[in-house]
């Protein structure tokens, strides 16, 4: 038996911390107390340089500007809102990305990227092992300084780790059976949930809507 061979071709759960002034919106996030989520839609035209990012809160006009003093800011394009979240499509210029680019070839998919508590929390599934090393050696090239908060290594006993549920989406749906959300009748509301996680009330909504989701396709896909 190759136990390395196994090792190697098992899904890793991924999550790290960042904190460097050498990363993308490392001027625009100074100071900043709105919690920001990042998608990534990698094209081949632009690669990982273009993202479409989620302002929870904040005046818009105040983040525009914002965005277009950040020296790794090219272009920013406000595309609207979601609730009390503003959405914005930017272009980088400059600056490390936030993911290692390289890591595409090899199937890691990016779960989420947020930013709050002056740090950035990345969540990512690697499909092997292997793709581990690649995401070290990307920081450490660039001589960023990053914290693994979470790692988990799928076992064979395990069901669904490919699907298992971010620990933003644990915490939600915690937080709202602890408070009587589920109950008949409904005993706490979203943004009474929205209080107690200090994030906004469309957050709320979506993680709730994610975690069942994934859930659901965790324990009744065939």
């Amino acid at each position: 038996m190759n136990v390395r061979h196994e090792v190697d071709s098992r899904p890793i759960y991924l999550e790290i911390c960042l904190d460097d002034p050498q990363l993308v919106l490392s001027s625009f996030t100074t100071n900043r107390s709105e919690v920001l989520e990042i998608e990534f839609q990698p094209t081949e035209e632009q690669g990982w340089d273009c993202a479409f990012v989620i302002v929870e809160d904040g005046d818009r006009e105040s983040l525009v500007a914002a965005f277009e003093s950040d020296p790794t800011v090219a272009e920013v394009e406000f595309l609207g809102d979601i609730g009390d979240n503003h959405r914005f499509r930017v272009r980088f210029a400059d600056g490390v990305s936030l993911v290692p680019p390289s890591t595409t070839e090899m199937g890691v998919q990016v779960l989420s990227i947020r930013y709050k508590r002056n740090s950035w929390f990345i969540q990512l599934h690697l499909p092997v092992h292997s793709a581990l090393h690649r995401v070290q050696s990307y920081y450490h090239d660039h001589d960023i300084t990053f914290r693994v908060k979470r790692l988990h290594i799928a076992r064979d006993t395990d069901v669904g780790a490919e699907t298992m549920l971010l620990p933003s989406q644990h915490e939600v749906l915690l937080v709202a059976y602890r408070n009587g959300y589920f109950d008949v009748p409904r005993k706490a509301s979203q943004r009474e949930l929205a209080d107690r996680l200090g994030i906004s009330k469309s957050g709320v909504s979506q993680r709730i809507r994610r975690a069942v989701s994934r859930l659901i396709e965790t324990t009744l896909s065939p």
